[in-house]
This record gives structure tokens, C-alpha cells and sequence, in this order.
């Protein structure tokens, strides 16, 4: 692993743009960001070289590579380090968005994700780091376990009203499903997983079912 792990001083603008290269040259690299927040200091690395170089080249370079750290709230952070980013890089043509949830999804999506050849925004959260799932036996004896990018998951079936969430949000969609329920009202809960390519069939199959959506997700 010494020649696998690089320790950088924090310059995310610096470190990225290391990242981005080494990808370019035929590695594959998975950068870490302590908090998503300081991606906004590696924006242009992401945006201007890792998501566009593939249509600039006209498919004859890419970039695979992953960038992953935690995204959203945590305890007892100032405004500046509680920001989700979900949403700004979804909209950037170039990347996939993966926001998993549940530990073995976490673990099936990442290493699809460092398989993938395209840039691949990894999104964790801090809170759900201390969060304690069951995973089975044949997840943790798969060393090659993968789960499909781009594919949702319906955690919970309902008639009802559908609720969309991904990440942290997936526990309070769950939550309020609980909630709804001792009311009378079955709430189907779809974890989205990936955010971009979104699987929407899964989400229109389900609101043809229910007539009715909420979509969940952090600010």
C-alpha cells in the first residue's frame, strides 16, 4: 500500500488535479476529500478537466476516476462544512452520482464504481458512518460483490403515496413511512442509490401505483 496511498498536504485544488492526471495516464485513482465542501476548491478539476474531457476528445480519452468523502450534515459543523452537494453535481454532463446509504450497498456501489470508466462522484455521509446495518453472509464473502450504478432499490412496499431519498434521508423517509403507517396510509420508500444516470422507471413505476410522490433530500 506505500505505493498505492499518497499523502497530500490540503490543497484539494493541487491533490485533484494529481488525481485527474494520473488518471489520464492509464491509473486509476480514488481521490478523498475530507468533506465535499472542499471540492468547491477543486471544482474546476472536476468539472473542467475529470467530467469533460471525454466529449472534448471525442471519446479517445477518458477519465476514470472516483472522488469520494462525505457530503451533507454532520454533528457539530459550521454552516460552511454542512452543505450537500447532490444536486450541483448532478447536473454536470460527464459524471456519474452515486449517494448510497445502507453498508452494503456502500461497499457493492464503490468498487462498481472504481470499475467504471468514467469520472464517479462518491457520496458519503459522516452521521451514517456510525450507522450499524446487517449485511449477508454471501455480501461479505464476495470479494467481487457489485451493485449496478444507476439502479434503485424499493426498501419498502406501499400502496399509498411513494417516497424518494437517498443517503442519510433514505433513515427519515423510513421513519415517516413508520409513522404514516400506525395512520392508515402505506407509503412505498425507494432508495434512488445513484442520483446520476437516475433510475427513473423504478420511481414512474411506483408513482403509477400510488398517484403521489414526496421526494427527500438534504438542503
Amino acid at each position: 500500500w506505500r505505493n498505492r496511498v499518497v499523502d497530500t498536504p490540503i490543497t484539494e485544488h493541487g491533490f485533484a488535479g494529481l488525481a485527474v492526471g494520473a488518471a489520464f495516464a492509464g491509473l486509476k485513482p480514488i481521490d478523498e476529500f475530507m468533506t465535499f465542501n472542499f471540492s468547491m476548491q477543486a471544482i474546476d478539476q472536476i468539472v473542467n478537466s475529470a467530467a469533460k474531457t471525454n466529449y472534448m476528445s471525442g471519446g479517445q480519452l477518458g477519465c476514470p476516476i472516483v472522488f469520494r468523502g462525505p457530503n451533507g450534515a454532520a454533528a457539530r459543523v459550521a454552516a460552511q462544512h454542512s452543505q450537500c452537494f447532490a444536486a450541483w453535481y448532478s447536473h454536470i454532463p460527464g459524471l456519474k452520482v452515486i449517494a448510497p446509504y445502507f453498508a452494503s450497498d456502500c461497499r457493492g456501489l464503490l468498487k462498481a464504481a472504481i470499475r467504471d470508466p468514467n469520472p464517479v462522484i462518491f457520496l458519503e455521509n459522516e452521521i451514517a458512518y456510525g450507522h450499524e446495518h446487517e449485511v449477508s453472509d454471501s455480501e461479505l464473502s464476495n470479494k467481487d460483490y457489485l451493485l449496478e450504478i444507476g439502479k434503485a432499490a424499493v426498501i419498502r412496499e406501499g400502496k399509498d403515496v411513494t417516497i424518494t431519498a437517498f443517503s442519510l434521508k433514505l433513515m427519515d423517509a423510513l421513519n415517516a413511512a413508520d409513522l404514516l403507517s400506525s395512520k392508515g396510509i402505506e407509503a412505498e420508500v425507494i432508495d434512488l442509490r445513484t442520483l446520476r444516470p437516475l433510475d427513473t422507471q423504478t420511481v414512474i413505476n411506483s408513482i403509477q401505483k400510488t398517484n403521489r410522490l414526496v421526494s427527500v433530500e438534504e438542503g
